[in-house]
């Protein structure tokens, strides 16, 4: 039967159900033409009864989205509430609870919240009268709007309410746990957030993912984990402008402009914020063209160069946006002037008011909005200790987000929103011009931003099988066939992925005895060297044994970075062709480079005795022992002064050694024979990595002879070769570990990646992050056989009781040893 001889409402009711499925996957074109089939046949069937009336109220009310997709949100209003009228008329309560519903959804929409929610309360009232999918509908909405608008309590039970009745509905399940992810996200739980949105982007359901991925791209942005936002930013506006989503494509395009922001790419976030604009005047779209316009005011003022005008532009903004009832974006544009106003030097225009939006911000949910309050206070010049306050507010804000985070790749990446407040307190000590108030600046927020040790629940069942069908997809890889397999490749990605997104959901407690105050009788009798990096220029403090503390201002950063770069490249390769024709023009250009640098980084009469160097961004992947002057020192690398001298340990008797050794290394087996040697009764493990876990949570030192490999796009990702698979540091953030002192004979495991704050992420920044008080990697590659002779007298000097960084010194005698580095903390075997 073909669908003109059906009867004429049946065969509407079909038409319309089908736009509604075309609707929830954004197929618009779809929807209009369903929609006008069902009108078609609605005007050909008799219009006086109730499934008549009903289906032409629903058909209007789904016309509405097209309509304020094509013509703005006025026209759709209309419409809304016409049908609501005919409802009310009709004594449809449903229907009249549909029409409020879909008034609350395109208010929404349209950044108008608290009207939105005006429309959805009298909904709730009606409930009773709907069906369970289309309550479900407003609850999700509803729930939704509310946490958008701040109310986190209402929002949270409607949601919850909604993912009990969507049990058997998968898409609007999907939904509710989503949006409920979302909300946690808000509370300030984001490892639930995570969860939540990871386990409904794993669900089977027929719904579009573009707007919750969305939503999930601004949780990672809160987190810190920008590149990872990007890329699925990038995806969603893709998909957006493929299903002509206009409104939610401006919103997208708004977050990749912010996420941009994030990452100091002012002109990329200017010319996204030009697209939304475009977007909205050709839609009389006022909030999102208000919106497009503060993130041209953020490029600005937080990236560029403001002058007299951006300020000018701010009281503009914060004008518009009152006048449109966007309190919180003209909060965000009066707190923008205030930091206009400061970098150009002038007087703020609306000094009396500017108290109470910097208290709603202090308010916010999201920890980005409260640190911009703060560094807006510290922008209006308070007295000293007014600032001070500030600065420790700041510091407690960022330790209390990561309070309860598991995962090292989110406790990391947290930093970068706390990092332009850093900059202000350094600019504030530099002016003091005291090198111990600037040392003590850099050691309080290397305190507050240090990766906080944490106790962490076991692995569960699921994060295992991962990790091993991980570790066999790997091996595959280095079969004959398997590199050039795609899907073995296809597969190894998605296993990356999924497990790193499985440790952003985990939850631990916090275990942060070790952190306290450096003080300067800490290290009366070493050479204090702390470094950091302010406006692209090194600074140095320096306290030299018994002599005044100094403050030296260095070089540029991109000259010292390429030497550094230089250093480890030509270091390298000088491992791999030692005895080759080219091995004297290598080993030349590494003694330039390491001459440079010497002179660039280190202060003129260095005197005697142990040195203790704080290191900051690249010069964390700097061999610092090969650096001329250092070679006869014993040099120990760590995140912090306090840290350094917090982690202290004396192990008194013959510690519990454990010593193993990987695969395809053809010294591995003697290296790890000759360093058991050097210990009492020390353990040969299988060099499996279950059994190396196992020893990290047994043993005091711990040896691991291997191939390494670092992941600078993925550093928890960088391992070292194992027989029966790759140990991952990833896998140590469950080890409730017992280790203080770890070695990585394990060529390059010693490099990090580093984040904005000094953030170091890898194998060896992941060990100290567990507890490891101290750990042995290189920076570079060494050659087999000299590894082993290096490990060999090192562990013989620890043995006999000497202090570790002192032992490594007198163990690394040839110049590529040197790479090997004493990472955290000093320690020694009493006996």
């Amino acid at each position: 039967m073909t669908q003109e001889q059906r009867d004429p409402l049946d065969a509407a009711a079909a038409a319309y159900r089908e736009a509604r499925a075309a609707l929830g996957q954004y197929r618009l074109p779809e929807v209009r033409r369903h929609l006008d089939e069902a009108k078609r046949l609605l005007g050909a069937a008799p219009d006086e009864t109730d499934g008549h009336i009903e289906l032409a109220l629903r058909v209007q009310l789904t016309e509405s989205w097209l309509i304020c997709d094509g013509s703005g949100l006025a026209p759709a209003l209309a419409q809304v509430f016409g049908v609501a009228e005919r409802a009310e008329s009709a004594g449809r309560e449903d229907l009249q609870a549909l029409a409020h519903i879909q008034g609350g959804v395109l208010l929404a929409r349209a950044g108008r919240f608290a009207d939105a929610l005006d429309q959805l309360r009298p909904a709730v009232a009606l409930a009773h009268a709907l069906p369970v999918d289309d309550r479900v509908r407003l609850l999700l909405n509803k729930g939704t709007i509310a946490s958008q608008h701040g109310l986190l309590d209402e929002a949270a039970d409607d949601l919850a309410q909604a993912a009990r009745l969507a049990e058997a509905l998968p898409d609007y399940a999907f939904m509710a746990l989503h949006n409920l992810g979302f909300v946690e996200y808000l509370r300030g739980d984001l490892p639930a957030a995570l969860q939540a949105m990871v386990a409904a982007d794993g669900m089977d359901a027929g719904v579009d993912r573009s707007v919750s991925r969305l939503d999930r791209a601004r949780v990672l942005m809160e987190v810190g984990l920008v590149d990872e936002a990007a890329d699925l930013l990038a995806e969603t506006v893709g998909t957006m402008r493929a299903a002509g989503m206009t409104d939610e494509l401006a919103d997208a395009l708004l977050d990749r402009a912010r996420c941009e922001l994030l990452r100091g790419r002012g002109q990329e976030a200017t010319a996204l914020a030009d697209e939304v604009l475009a977007i909205a005047a050709g839609r009389e779209d006022h909030a999102r063209a208000l919106a497009a316009a503060a993130v041209r005011l953020e490029s600005l003022v937080l990236v560029g160069s403001p002058d007299r005008l951006a300020g000018e532009e701010a009281a503009r903004l914060v004008a518009d946006a009152e006048a449109a009832g966007l309190t919180r974006l003209a909060d965000r544009s009066a707190a923008l002037g205030v930091l206009a106003a400061a970098a150009a030097d002038r007087p703020l225009a609306d000094a009396a008011g500017i108290e109470a939006r910097l208290a709603r911000m202090r308010r916010s949910p999201y920890l980005s909005v409260r640190l911009l309050a703060v560094r807006v206070e510290l922008a209006l010049g308070p007295e000293p200790g007014r600032r001070a306050l500030l600065v420790r507010r700041a510091m407690r804000d960022l330790t209390l987000a990561k309070q309860g985070m598991a995962s090292l790749d989110l406790r990391t990446a947290l930093t970068i929103h706390s990092w332009p407040i850093v900059v202000e307190d350094l600019r504030a000590a530099l002016a003091a011009g005291t090198p111990w108030t600037v040392l003590a600046a850099t050691e309080r927020w290397r305190r507050a931003l240090r990766p906080i040790p944490s106790v962490v629940p076991p692995t569960d069942p699921r994060s295992a099988d991962l990790w091993s069908l991980f570790r066999r997809r790997r091996e595959a890889l280095r079969a004959p066939s398997g590199g050039d397999d795609p899907a073995v490749h296809a597969d190894v990605v998605r296993l990356e992925r999924a497990l790193r997104e499985r440790s952003w959901t985990m939850r631990a407690r916090s275990n942060d005895a070790g952190a306290r105050s450096f003080r300067r009788s800490d290290g009366a009798d070493h050479l204090l060297l702390s470094y950091f990096w302010l406006d692209d220029r090194l600074h140095l403090v320096s306290a030299p044994p018994g002599r005044p503390t100094r403050l030296h201002r260095l070089g540029g950063r991109s000259d010292l970075v390429e030497l550094v770069q230089l250093v480890s490249t030509a270091a390298s390769a000088l491992a791999g062709a030692r005895r080759a024709p080219l091995a004297a023009g290598i080993e030349s250009s590494l003694e330039d480079a390491l001459a440079q640098l010497d002179e660039s980084l280190l202060p003129k009469g260095l005197g005697e005795g142990p040195v203790v160097i704080v290191p900051s961004g690249a010069l964390a992947r700097l061999p610092w022992g090969m650096l001329p002057r250092l070679r006869s020192r014993a040099v120990a690398l760590s995140p912090s002064l306090g840290q350094w001298a917090a982690g202290a340990t004396a192990v008194h008797g013959t510690p519990a050694v454990a010593v193993a050794s990987g695969p395809d290394l053809p010294l591995g087996r003697d290296e790890a024979d000759v360093v058991r040697g050097s210990w009492d009764g020390a353990a040969a493990l299988e060099g499996r990595p279950e059994a190396v876990k196992e020893a990290l949570t047994r043993y005091e030192v711990v040896h691991i002879a291997a191939h390494g490999q670092h992941r600078a796009d993925n550093p928890l990702f960088s391992s070292i070769r194992l027989h029966g698979g790759d140990l991952f540091a990833h896998e140590l953030e469950h080890l409730p570990t017992r280790s203080s002192l770890v070695v990585l004979s394990a060529c390059g495991v010693g490099r990090a990646r580093v984040r904005p704050g000094d953030e170091a992420l890898g194998l060896t920044s992941s060990l100290l992050a567990l507890g490891v008080r101290a750990v042995v990697a290189p920076l570079t590659d060494v050659p087999d056989e000299l590894a082993r002779d290096t490990m060999a007298a090192l562990h013989r000097r620890l043995a006999e009781g000497l202090p570790g960084p002192e032992a490594l010194r007198g163990a690394t005698t040839d110049l590529l040893a040197r790479s090997f580095t004493w990472f955290g903390s000093p320690w020694r075997v009493v006996r």
